[in-house]
């Protein structure tokens, strides 16, 4: 992970992450959820690995004895992880519990939506800025708080 690029959804992420007990990143493959989350994670269940897979299914209370955050990974490949992780949620509470990584939404087995208990977090594919071919000339950020920079058009 030495040549992990920081993200613009980090800053997000880390603002977020002490405040909620589960955030589970959503993205297209291959933008980095995976790399991201573990980064914060104190433990990784890969379920794209189905020995990991079939740990968690004979004993899914491990999740609670797990050291966290937990990233979950893959979730989607055992969409009970879900409602495992609302259940979890709702007998503690406690900030940064779990990180949920996944590519795609079930289309097999429903789940709740996690509404109150699993903040989501889109994480997009890397900007002109994160990948250094340009620099940023106005933030949303600075426009949302009422500043007015001056914008500048950047001929090349």
């Amino acid at each position: 992970m030495s040549d992990y690029q920081t993200r613009i959804v980090d800053q997000e992420l880390d603002e977020l992450l002490p405040g909620l007990p589960a955030i589970s990143i959503e993205g297209p493959k291959g933008v980095g959820k995976t790399a991201t989350g573990q980064r914060r994670a104190a433990t990784l269940i890969a379920l794209d690995d189905p020995v990991q897979r079939e740990l968690l299914r004979a004993d899914p209370q491990r999740l609670d004895r797990l050291p966290g955050p937990v990233l979950i990974d893959e979730w989607q490949r055992e969409p009970t992880v879900w409602d495992l992780v609302r259940r979890s949620v709702d007998r503690d509470s406690s900030p940064s519990r779990y990180l949920l990584t996944g590519s795609a939404t079930p289309t097999s087995a429903p789940t709740h939506s996690g509404a109150g208990r699993i903040v989501q977090l889109r994480m997009r594919p890397m900007t002109l800025v994160e990948r250094a071919i340009a620099e940023p000339t106005v933030s949303l950020r600075d426009l949302l708080s009422g500043q007015r920079p001056e914008v500048v058009a950047n001929h090349r």
